[in-house]
């Protein structure tokens, strides 16, 4: 069963907190709806300020049994690599202006994640629509200001930990089912290699994130 919080405040320090349960958002269970209701209903917590959105999610994982935390954990693994795609690689690179190494790119299908599921799907079915998410456009590349989502990693793990005490418990559950996370795994993304330095390739592929962000991306990696 999931349940998820009523309107989140946000103190003065800045953090998120969950005040009372919800009656609506009871009873769906950790498939892949209920894994983008937990992440949707995070998002409609903070507002949509993204950032906010690992902490509640943690938050909400703690009300869940230790079953589901794990559930949770395995569609996380999923949607982060169906998202381990070359086309999505120069997404990242261009949003980030020219910044994409390996773990740059796992933050950034994080960060796609805690979009919410109607900017993810979108992506995955075409990259370039992610020209029309404002948290993405809004990117400058700067100080902490980049499409990455490093805290989003190990949301179930830290649910875990919270609830058991047992900070190894989840891998020990999902080892117990047989799962092996895909992100530990190494081998190529799907798809074609994009070279960046191909300035028509880049354009032909992504139009109007490379009218956004391909000049800049490509100055950035050039006096890098």
């Amino acid at each position: 069963m999931i349940l998820l919080a009523e309107p989140v405040r946000q103190s003065h320090s800045g953090h998120y907190r969950v005040t009372q349960l919800t009656h609506a958002e009871r009873g769906a269970t950790v498939d892949a709806d209920g894994f983008w209701n937990i992440v949707g209903g995070a998002r409609r917590r903070c507002s949509g300020d993204w950032r906010g959105v690992p902490a509640i999610v943690i938050r909400t994982l703690t009300w869940l049994p230790t079953s589901e935390i794990a559930d949770f954990a395995q569609l996380h693994d999923e949607f982060e690599d169906r998202a381990y795609r070359y086309d999505l690689w120069a997404a990242c690179m261009l949003i980030n202006e020219g910044f994409g190494s390996d773990d740059l790119f796992l933050y950034f299908r994080n960060w796609l994640i805690v979009q919410g599921r109607d900017v993810y799907e979108a992506a995955l079915a075409d990259p370039d629509s992610l020209a029309d998410v404002p948290a993405a456009v809004a990117v400058t590349a700067t100080g902490n200001d980049f499409a990455d989502c490093q805290e989003f990693l190990h949301v179930g793990l830290i649910a875990w930990d919270r609830v058991t005490g047992e900070e190894e418990g989840i891998e020990a559950e999902l080892d117990r089912r047989g799962f092996h996370a895909r992100r530990d795994r190494i081998g190529a993304p799907a798809g074609r290699p994009i070279a960046f330095d191909n300035r028509d390739k880049v354009f032909s592929t992504l139009p109007r994130l490379a009218e956004l962000h391909y000049d800049r991306a490509a100055d950035s990696l050039a006096s890098g």
